[in-house]
C-alpha cells in the first residue's frame, strides 16, 4: 500500500493511501468515488485500517494517517484536545486539496470526525462513526493506570476485554501490535482530552448523512451508539455480529460492506 510523509502544521505525518505512489509533495489521486479519510482511535494508528482500505479501494479513494504522537508520525504526546485534533485533520485535508470528504472515525477517531462535522460542515459530506460516541467516559482507574504506564510503574498488558469472544487470535494480535507502536504518553494525553469533551447537546446540528457502526459484543459502546443514532437526524445504525470494539481489525469485511452500502446511497 502506498505510504508517504507530509508536513501538517509542522508535524511530519505518516499517510497511507490507495492507488499509485506519488512524489513527495504531490497529493495522491483521490478522484475515484468518494474521498474517505479514516481516523484511528486512542493509541492506535493507520495500520488498523489496512484491510479496510484494500476493501474500499475498488470503488473509492480512502486514506488513513497516524495522528501526531502516534506510531510513525512525529511527536510523543497527543494533541491536547479533540478540537485541536479536528483542526489538524482539517489542515491535512487542505494540504491534499480535499474539499469534501467522508470522515470515517473509529473510537476516539469518531469523536474527532464528529467535532469536524460541527466545526467545518462544508468539508464533511458524510460521517461514519465506528465504535464511538458523542462523549466518552474515562474512569479514574483507567486514567491512573495509563499514568502509571507512562512513568514505567505498570506494564502495558494485553487486554482482550474489548474484543468479541469470537475474535480471532490474528485480529487481536493485529490490534495489540499496532497499539504497541505508539508511546503510552500519547494514549494518556488522548484519555485526558476525551474526559473534557462532549457533543451530546450538539447532535441536532449535524446535517450530513451519518452511519453509526457498533459491534454487538462491544457492551461499553452500544449505549453511545444509540445516542448517536437517535440524536443525529436521519442517522442509520448498523450492529455487527461477533464484533467487539476493534471493528476494523475484527470484522473488516463486514465494516466495508456496511460502508459501501451507505456510500452507494449518498447523492452525487
Amino acid at each position: 500500500m502506498p505510504q508517504k510523509y507530509v508536513r501538517v502544521d509542522g508535524v511530519a505525518t505518516f499517510v497511507q493511501h490507495v492507488g499509485r505512489t506519488t512524489l513527495p509533495g504531490t497529493p495522491p489521486d483521490l478522484s475515484r468515488g468518494e474521498t474517505i479519510v479514516c481516523l484511528h482511535g486512542t493509541g492506535g494508528n493507520s495500520g488498523k485500517f489496512d484491510e479496510l482500505l484494500k476493501l474500499l479501494e475498488p470503488a473509492h479513494s480512502p486514506l488513513a494517517f497516524d495522528r501526531p504522537g502516534h506510531a510513525r508520525s512525529a511527536g510523543l504526546d497527543a494533541l491536547p484536545s479533540i478540537a485541536r485534533q479536528s483542526e489538524f485533520t482539517r489542515a491535512l485535508c487542505a494540504g491534499f486539496g480535499i474539499r469534501r470528504a467522508v470522515l470515517l472515525g473509529s473510537s476516539c477517531g469518531g469523536c474527532i470526525a464528529l467535532e469536524t462535522a460541527l466545526a467545518a460542515p462544508d468539508l464533511v459530506k458524510a460521517l461514519v462513526l465506528v465504535a464511538s460516541g458523542a462523549r466518552c467516559e474515562v474512569p479514574d482507574a483507567t486514567l491512573e493506570k495509563l499514568r502509571l504506564i507512562t512513568e514505567g510503574k505498570a506494564q502495558r498488558a494485553f487486554d482482550r476485554s474489548g474484543f468479541s469472544p469470537a475474535a480471532t487470535p490474528e485480529a487481536m494480535r493485529k490490534s495489540f501490535m499496532e497499539d504497541l507502536k505508539t508511546d503510552p504518553r500519547t494514549a494518556y494525553g488522548n484519555a485526558l482530552a476525551l474526559r473534557e469533551w462532549s457533543r451530546e447537546a450538539d447532535l441536532g446540528r449535524i446535517s450530513c448523512p451519518t452511519l453509526v457502526v457498533v459491534g454487538a459484543d462491544d457492551a461499553e459502546t452500544l449505549g453511545y451508539a444509540d445516542v448517536l443514532a437517535k440524536g443525529i437526524r436521519g442517522a442509520k445504525k448498523v450492529v455487527l455480529e461477533k464484533c467487539g470494539h476493534s471493528v476494523a481489525c475484527e470484522q473488516p469485511r463486514a465494516l466495508a460492506d456496511a460502508v459501501l452500502a451507505f456510500l452507494a446511497e449518498l447523492p452525487r
